[in-house]
């Protein structure tokens, strides 16, 4: 699947920029948006969205913030995958007792 021409174009004006100033707008405005996220973890608001968010900002810069993504995204299809086992037996044991 192709990326759309904004995001190539986003990629490379990010990529044009010399490396320690990458680094230090990414730990900037990834900091700041954790921070953001962690607050709204106990404000209303999509805290985790937003955690997420600072943890991808980071990660494209950082080596410990990719493999923290990566741990994320495992975790999370694990807990998708039992979610949707345990619906799936919930909706069965329904059927089971509509059947009787």
């Amino acid at each position: 699947m192709r990326r759309p021409a904004w995001v190539e174009s986003v990629g490379a004006s990010w990529s044009s920029f010399p490396r320690p100033i990458r680094r230090i707008l990414a730990a900037s405005v990834g900091v700041v948006t954790l921070v953001v996220g962690a607050a709204l973890l106990v404000l209303p608001g999509p805290g985790i969205a937003v955690v997420l968010l600072g943890l991808a900002i980071l990660a494209t810069e950082f080596t410990w913030a990719k493999r923290s993504m990566h741990h994320v995204k495992q975790q999370s299809s694990k807990v998708t995958r039992s979610v949707i086992r345990s619906r799936d037996s919930i909706t069965s044991k329904k059927g089971q007792k509509n059947d009787e």
